[in-house]
């Protein structure tokens, strides 16, 4: 009885050992060489560059008292925050008490002096050096006083704020009877128009030309989409945890009433837009040496499988505009090519599948069966 059990414990073995052999004769794999091509074709491309940053007004102007000492006094406000003004148009109105009295006193001064040169005239008879010495003396006076005038009038009209060009007052926190130093902001003034500063890297503003299109997006404005050209590109960049940055500035070409100052902006620079031009895959150039390569099927030859050899050869080519997918190519490929993207190796387990098809399963020796292929 032992030895009989023993005997069915080798043919399990053996029968065990036997389907391991086959299963990994069954997993032998024959790599055959796979090649993928694109044919070059027309198309456009466009490469672009973002930044960000936030609307602000093309102008803005603080208003202060060039004049005014510390301790000069509000008299009269007469406009309030957000209200439109005209260029010119009265803000604030300082104490001016004293500057009045000297424009006053100037003018005074001038009159005496013209009083003077009238009479200075009237009794010189005769022509005389001294005469003449006279009316010169006369003429001085007047003429110094009309100056003292005019730079009188200068002063008293310092102490009147008027806007400095049509726009809206922003920032006004000031009242009559306020007490102000020569270093109080008034009031600010902002045009209508508005524009958009962003900050590109070293590497986009580069790319970056004045009048370059962009294309504009705002958090604060979902849907919204604005367009405009670069304007200016600060020639000195700044540097920031040893990065460097450039600020551009975007004019509008159509202004919007809800655009507000503080907004913020995304901006999509184009850089470069070619129409019509030979495009191929990026993932076809090969760049060497500084020379620009792809792989060109032959067109001699014909494809009888998928998985077939054809004849190759590398061509040197010219390109321009390289974009994230594509890249436009100005020599060496003709439309209608086919070039090579890739080379890969496919399996064929077709003869593998047909001996594990036709090997004995165990459970079928077990049982005095065979199996049949299929």
């Amino acid at each position: 009885m032992f030895s009989r059990w023993k005997a069915i414990l080798i043919i399990f073995i053996a029968l065990g050992g036997g389907c391991w052999y086959w299963s990994q004769q069954a997993q032998e794999t024959i790599a055959i060489p796979q090649v993928r091509t694109v044919e070059v074709a027309r198309g456009d491309i466009r490469l672009a560059v973002s930044g960000s940053g936030q609307v602000e007004a093309v102008s803005q102007v603080d208003l202060k008292s060039v004049r005014a000492g510390d301790g000069v006094d509000v008299t009269r406000v007469l406009v309030n925050n957000n209200d439109h003004v005209k260029k010119g148009q009265v803000i604030a109105v300082l104490d001016s008490t004293d500057v009045a009295r000297s424009l006053e006193q100037a003018r005074l001064n001038l009159e005496t002096a013209e009083i003077k040169l009238r009479q200075t005239n009237k009794t010189a008879d005769t022509d005389t050096v001294e005469d003449k010495w006279s009316r010169q003396l006369q003429e001085i006076a007047v003429a110094q006083g009309r100056l003292s005038v005019a730079d009188a009038s200068e002063k008293l009209s310092d102490y009147t704020i008027r806007a400095p060009f049509d726009g809206i007052v922003t920032g006004l926190d000031i009242a009559a009877g306020d007490s102000l130093s020569n270093e109080t902001v008034i009031a600010s003034v902002i045009t209508e128009s508005m524009q958009v500063n962003i900050t590109l890297n070293e590497v986009d503003a580069a790319k970056v030309a004045i009048g370059s299109s962009a294309t504009l997006t705002l958090d604060a404005l979902p849907g919204v989409v604005l367009t405009g050209k670069v304007t200016k590109i600060d020639t000195i960049g700044t540097v920031s945890q040893n990065v460097v940055s450039y600020g551009a500035e975007i004019s509008l070409d159509k202004q919007s009433d809800r655009l507000k100052p503080g907004m913020s902006v995304t901006a999509e620079i184009v850089v470069a837009e070619r129409q019509n031009v030979l495009l191929v895959p990026n993932e076809a150039i090969t760049t060497e040496g500084g020379v620009t390569t792809v792989t060109v099927m032959s067109n001699s030859s014909h494809r009888t499988e998928a998985t077939a050899e054809r004849p190759k050869e590398k061509r040197v080519i010219t390109t321009a505009v390289v974009g994230e997918t594509q890249t436009e190519v100005v020599s060496g490929l003709v439309e209608g090519e086919q070039i090579v993207t890739s080379l890969s190796s496919q399996t064929n387990r077709s003869n593998s599948e047909q001996n594990r098809n036709s090997s004995p399963s165990l459970m079928n020796l077990l049982r005095g069966g065979r199996s049949t292929g299929r």
